[in-house]
């Protein structure tokens, strides 16, 4: 079976762990990036611009929808939408896969899917509307009606939409109306998963921080947090893993930066706890993961992660944005190891049964392979 991944880009690792489980279980897997020449640098970090005239215009229509933070939306716009669906079009007519396997819905198949197309989701712009403003970050996403019509309609005629969280599908189902028989939720994976050397290596009094972007994963907030937990507990670290570092870090702080794999391995390994009061979530991959090594989680209670976290058996919720409970829930557990060990046990069977990129690609493919005949045949 071929099938066409339109994606747009590494995804913090979907994009790989989607296709290697895909190519796993068998099937032959076709890639395509429509906003890969359409992003307004040359090349993802870059600070050369892009100069291409579909850039120029994206750019434009980004400025005059979402002004000063165009940045975060560029995509983000009916000019952006309808390019990108035509290149994704274009893809589908030049593999002639079987199926066609779409991530989100920052594009569509185009006006005229020439074979089924399904999605994969881990949030929906509905959900991103009604976010709360924030300091220090872009504010909601604004409703636009041309977007919205065009989601829904690329939504209501998908074959089947793959969904992450409940969240997701009650928003699918909710906002946009579409048939509860056509969403599945899926789940995802860890991307980062125990070794054999990390199976027996003592804990260490360590709070770990694992989030690309420090200020909405809630890094101000944890460092705040951690101050009050450093007066009940004078010995504890803090280990942060994520892009950039904070301004001033407090004493028993350690920045790593962004690590490989066998590194935040040792990490996730050795530390205590692991602490993510994010701010914004679409899913939260890193919670799976410090779950596989057996981590007790105290997060924040928002969006899909009380479906991730058990709370008050694989860790504790806590209100965005208050370091005091955040500050509460870390020294309950670094004051209790036993307890700790149950959760962070507990956790690791909830990750174990539940979770994993082997099970999402199973459940998508229970629905891919009777898809229909081959692009050839139908061709025929």
């Amino acid at each position: 079976m071929r099938v066409l991944y339109l994606h747009y880009g590494p995804q913090s690792g979907v994009t790989a762990a989607v296709s290697g489980a895909l190519a796993e279980a068998g099937v032959e897997l076709l890639h395509a990036n429509p906003t890969e020449r359409f992003l307004y640098q040359l090349r993802p970090g870059l600070k050369i611009p892009n100069g291409r005239p579909a850039v120029i215009r994206g750019v434009a229509e980004a400025l005059r929808r979402h002004g000063l933070h165009w940045k975060s939306y560029y995509l983000h716009s009916t000019y952006a939408f309808d390019h990108l669906s035509r290149l994704a079009a274009l893809e589908i007519r030049r593999s002639r896969p079987d199926a066609v396997l779409q991530a989100g819905v920052l594009f569509g198949p185009g006006p005229y899917p020439e074979v089924p197309y399904h999605l994969y989701c881990d949030h929906t712009r509905a959900i991103a509307e009604r976010y709360p403003p924030l300091p220090r970050l872009p504010p909601p996403i604004p409703f636009e009606p041309g977007w919205r019509a065009r989601e829904r309609a690329v939504y209501r005629n998908a074959a089947a939409i793959f969904a992450m969280s409940e969240l997701v599908r009650a928003s699918l189902l909710d906002d946009y109306g579409v048939d509860p028989a056509r969403v599945r939720v899926v789940g995802a994976g860890p991307n980062v998963v125990p070794g054999p050397l990390d199976q027996d290596l003592p804990r260490e009094r360590t709070i770990l921080f694992v989030g690309r972007q420090f200020v909405p994963k809630g890094g101000p907030e944890l460092l705040d947090a951690f101050a009050e937990v450093r007066r009940d507990h004078p010995g504890v670290k803090l280990a942060i893993v994520s892009s950039s570092a904070p301004a001033r870090l407090p004493d028993g702080a350690t920045f790593h930066g962004l690590l490989g794999k066998e590194a935040l391995s040792r990490l996730y390994a050795t530390a205590a706890v692991f602490a993510l009061p994010t701010l914004r979530e679409a899913f939260g991959l890193s919670f799976l993961e410090a779950m596989s090594f057996g981590l007790p989680v105290v997060a924040s209670r928002i969006e899909a992660i009380p479906e991730i976290v058990s709370d008050g058996k694989t860790g504790l919720l806590v209100p965005p944005r208050d370091a005091a409970a955040l500050a509460r829930a870390l020294s309950e557990l670094l004051a209790d190891p036993v307890r700790a060990r149950r959760m962070g046990a507990a956790g690791r069977a909830r990750a174990l049964r539940r979770f994993g990129w082997d099970r999402v690609a199973a459940r998508m493919l229970e629905v891919l392979r009777p898809a229909g005949p081959s692009a050839a045949a139908r061709a025929g």
